[in-house]
This record gives C-alpha cells, structure tokens and sequence, in this order.
C-alpha cells in the first residue's frame, strides 16, 4: 500500500494555486508520499477518449487499497476532476480531498457549482477542510453525515533559506494578494499602503509591482509595518470567516505582524498569540498603528518570531496531512468530542448597555455584563454585525456610521464546533436625550494633550450605570486638540464641565476641579483611564452603605497584550475599614502589577 498526493504542473511560480499545491506536496514528500503530477491544461473542449487516454496515464502507478490525496481544485475544471475520482475509484485507490479554494464560496457567480462539488466531494473518505466552519458549512449543503474531517486551521508558507532580518518599526501597511479591496484605489490615509500586485492605487499608496514567492518573502522580511489580509466585498467577507489566508502565512513567515477582520477564520489564533491586529474596519486599524508605539510594535515581532517556525517548518500542512493518512483507518476520525461543559443561560445577563454620541461624528456603545463567555458580538438594531471581539474585559466600543434611528444590540457567545452559541443577549440601545439633575458623584478628569483618549475617558464616565454623576474635565494648558474636544462634550452634555487653565501640573488640576465639584462625592481618574460601567454605582453605594468617607477600587493595566493588575488591595469587597488598618493594607498587602 502506497500513499500518492496530487500536484498540478504546468503554472507559473507566481500563481498563487500553483505555489500552495508544490509546497503541499513538498511537505507530503517529507512524510514518505509519492507524486502523481497533473499537468495544468485548457480541458473542457478535450474529448473524452483524449481525457481517458491522459487519465490512464496519471494513475498508472495506482494499486487496489493505495491511498491519493487529491488537491482541488486542479484548475482544469469539474469535468476533468470529476473523471479523475471516477478512475481513481475504478482503480480501487481511496480518496481524500484537500480544498484549497471552494469556488462556490469564493464567488458568488459560481453559486451553479455548488451541487457538482458537493457530489464529488461525497466520492471520498476523507475532507481536509480549512476550518470547522467550513465543515458545518459543507454539512449543511449535502456531504453526507459520515464523512470524516480533517480541519487544516492554516496555511504553512515554507521557507527555502534562513530569513536573517527583523521588521522594522514602520507605520506602513502592505498588501499582496492580487484582489484588492474596497478602498483601495484611492487609499488617503495618513498610514501608506504598499501594494505587491498588478493594482494601480492612488493617494498615499506605492505600487510595488509583483514578485517572485521567495523574492517577495525576502521583501517583507526587509521591510517593516503589518501585513494585512483583508476582503473585496461583502461576499469574500463571508467566505473568509469559512477560510485560510494564504497572505497571512506569508506575512508571519516572513517575521511581520498582521491586520485581519474581526469575526474572519483567524481573528481568535492572531489575538490570543498576539500576531498582529484584527479590526472591524481599516480605519480603526490605521488609527492604532498611528498611536503605536515602537515598544508596543516590538511586542508583536516577538510574538511573531515565536510563531513564525511552526509556518516555516510546514508544520501545518504535516500535521493535517498526517491526520489525514489515520482517518483512512480509523472509525471514529472526524467526530466531534462532547462539550467540556454544559452551558446554563442563566448564568449570563447584560445588566446595561447605553449608547452615546461621542467625539468625531462617531458614537460610543458601552455595556456590564456578567457571567462566562468567550466573546461579543455587536450589531444593530438591523441585523448588521458591527464588530466582534473576543476580550471579556472590553466593555466600550467606538461605532462608525451609524444610522441615527438604529439601536446597538450585543450578545455573548461561545466558540463550538458548529459556530458561535449566544448565551446571552442585550436589550436594544438607542441614542436618547440626555436628562441632569443634582449630581451625587463628581469625576474630576485633568487633561493635558490628551487628544487620542480623552473622548473614550469621558465616554465611559457617560456610560456609568450611576446616571447623576458630575464629570469636570480641567484642561491643564493642552497645546494639541484637548480643549476642543472637552468643549464639544460639555456644550453637548449638561453634566459636563469643561476648565480651561494655564499649565500648572496635574495636582493643580486635580484642586481646580474639586473646588468646582457640587457632587456629594468626588472621584479623580486620569485622562487615559476608562471606567467599568457599574464602577461608580457599586462604589458609591458600598460608601453610603457602610457610611463611609473613601471608596477605593482596584485597578488593571490595559496593554496590546493583555489585562495585568496594576493596584490590588488584599482587603475584602464591601468591607469598611479603619484609615490606620487600610494604610497598613497599602504598606503589606496592596499587589503592584
């Protein structure tokens, strides 16, 4: 018994499928397969004794029992790949089919594909497919429940020579794929753009022109910036939230960080190894790579370094191959394990969720929920999805473009094997009048060249479940935007207050606003701090309870990389203290992260 893998010849080095299919078969070769090479030909006006004749010659090595791994597509049409398993078949070789591309899904004219795919996907043993959701997908639209799965979860881009370089710190953004995308053409952003294909561009864009597979690894490795993997249209969206991006293997290869879609196939493998970036829009990507730092980019090329081998090395690619070649012998390859856990509904709740006009024509969207999940999605009142994220810390996020009469809808989900499950949903927010009466908190805000934080500070002050609380922003002598910032807020909301004084530090700043404080309590927080939606609630509450002069909270370290305790105090929650006991917490018992 002999394993065989499927390689097509006859393509430029160029050409993306050419390229995919000669590394998978190198890695195939690795673990021992043989080739059966396939020349790439116009073949729907062949005959059919011209196309048996060329069969024939193919598959001539093949014996009864011997296993073919069959690489579609082949790039000379249904006819012949049909024809191809037929004989295969014939022959008594069994078949597994690793899909590179499902035409019917990376284009919405080849929908009248779909039922000839899906029979002659149903003619094999095993599916390696790219992700569980192309799976789930290819089940719903006619493979038959007992096909066994291999989930391929990405692509490999091997590596012929040792890459010596490291990326530079660079806010660029390159782009290889030969599709481009919306926006493209006329890219104007303060971020430029660097296309490696045959697209024209316009704006702050350079075209770079095409490259060889291994001349254009050694320009990214040169090079510096992200790497970005993004879609078309609409309809590519969809699909890349089934599929692999060959370009993503490409960029972490050669050592640059990535900007992928929120919600895509590899939005949860980039954040949870810290790759690189995955947002709802390219503005939103461009508006962090300019507030970057080089120590924050530096974190990200580490990450990337650490991964990168695993791509290089084609472990990828092995391990579905590998997989693959034991579905063929075993009964229960391809089924899916039970759940860990049950999950209980009830355990989740959204206990708030506001919607605010912010800064910029933009609007803030801020929401407490409690219970275990694995991440959000946000959409509007529509049934548009307007963003997804994964971190269970985030409870704020700036909307574009939102239709003034639409409200804000978010749920929680878990990751399963057949897609996200909603656990819980949230009341519809909409943008509503703002009402003030006395405050019985003040937040006393200094701010001094704050521009690129103070909106999202004060937004989620706004968003605070504690609905008459004071917000007093001092301008402390700000040179850049701060000032007009704080003045939109507190011409559109009345319990703002915005101070404007002569640059005297921030603990004059600090005593300028509490001698403006009408709160019954006041609070101090800094310019680039955010606040949990309930924070102001439960600590005032907890004071008046307790019939207490201070209330104190714990505080994290927001960073690219994750949430760290910043200031933690090892007393119990809701507990009054003496001020002699809490001093001597803060001497022995208070972490610092």
């Amino acid at each position: 018994m002999k394993t065989y893998i499927t390689r097509i010849n006859g393509w430029s080095l160029r050409d993306k499928s050419h390229y995919m299919q000669h590394m998978v078969a190198e890695a195939a070769h690795q673990l021992g397969c043989r080739e059966m090479g396939i020349y790439r030909y116009y073949a729907e006006d062949e005959s059919g004794e011209s196309l048996s004749s060329r069969l024939d010659g193919i598959i001539a090595g093949i014996n009864r029992g011997d296993l073919v791994i069959c690489q579609f597509p082949t790039g000379n049409g249904m006819r012949f790949e049909h024809a191809l398993v037929f004989r295969l078949k014939a022959y008594g070789a069994r078949i597994a089919v690793l899909i590179h591309e499902l035409e019917a899904l990376a284009d919405e004219g080849n929908k009248s594909l779909l039922g000839s795919i899906v029979e002659l996907y149903n003619q094999a043993e095993v599916l390696i497919v790219p992700t569980y959701a192309m799976r789930q997908w290819l089940i719903d639209n006619g493979i038959h429940k007992g096909m066994k799965f291999v989930v391929q979860e990405m692509w490999d881009y091997t590596v012929r020579e040792s890459l010596f370089n490291t990326p530079t710190f660079r806010k660029e953004i390159y782009f290889t794929d030969s599709e481009g995308f919306e926006g493209m053409a006329d890219w104007n952003d303060s971020v430029p753009l660097n296309l490696y294909n045959a697209s024209a561009g316009q704006g702050n864009v350079r075209n770079l022109g095409e490259r060889e597979p291994y001349q254009l690894l050694s320009e990214l490795n040169r090079g510096g910036g992200f790497g970005l993997v993004w879609y078309r249209d609409t309809y590519s969206c969809q699909y890349m939230e089934k599929s692999n991006s060959f370009s993503l293997a490409r960029y972490l290869a050669a050592g640059m960080p990535v900007i992928v879609p929120a919600g895509g196939a590899h939005q949860t493998l980039v954040e949870m190894n810290h790759l690189g970036l995955a947002v709802n829009t390219l503005e939103e990507a461009t508006a962090l790579i300019e507030r970057m730092t080089e120590g924050e980019y530096r974190e990200y090329i580490k990450a990337v370094e650490q991964f990168a081998p695993a791509v290089q090395n084609g472990y990828f690619t092995k391990k579905c191959l590998c997989e693959a070649m034991q579905a063929f012998y075993r009964k229960d390859a391809g089924r899916l394990p039970l759940p860990e856990r049950v999950y209980e509904t009830g355990e989740c709740v959204f206990r708030s969720s506001v919607l605010r006009e912010s800064y910029g024509g933009n609007v803030a969207f801020s929401w407490d929920f409690q219970g275990e999940a694995e991440g959000f999605l946000i959409y509007d009142t529509k049934g548009v999805l307007l963003g997804n994220t994964w971190d269970l810390h985030q409870h704020y996020l700036l909307l574009k473009k939102l239709e003034s009469e639409n409200g804000v809808i978010i749920k929680a989900y878990v990751e399963t094997l057949k897609g996200k499950l909603v656990l819980a949903e949230s009341e519809p927010a909409y943008l509503q009048e703002w009402s003030f009466d006395s405050p019985k908190v003040s937040m006393v805000i200094p701010a001094f060249n704050a521009e690129n934080y103070i909106a999202r500070c004060i937004d989620t002050v706004l968003a605070q479940s504690q609905s008459d609380v004071e917000i007093i922003v001092v301008d402390d002598g700000s040179s850049d935007r701060t000032p007009e910032i704080i003045d939109w807020y507190a011409e559109k909301y009345g319990n703002i207050v915005a101070i404007h004084q002569e640059n005297s530090g921030v603990a004059a700043a600090r005593n300028t606003g509490m001698m403006h404080a009408n709160g019954e309590y006041i609070g101090f927080m800094d310019n680039d701090d955010l606040l949990y939606p309930s924070m102001v609630e439960r600590l005032y509450q907890s004071a008046k309870k307790n019939d207490c002069d201070i209330a104190v909270t714990s505080v994290y370290l927001v960073s690219n990389i994750e949430y760290a305790n910043l200031v933690r105090y090892s007393i119990k929650e809701d507990e009054p203290i003496t001020a002699d006991s809490f001093f001597a917490h803060i001497v022995t018992g208070m972490s610092l992260g």
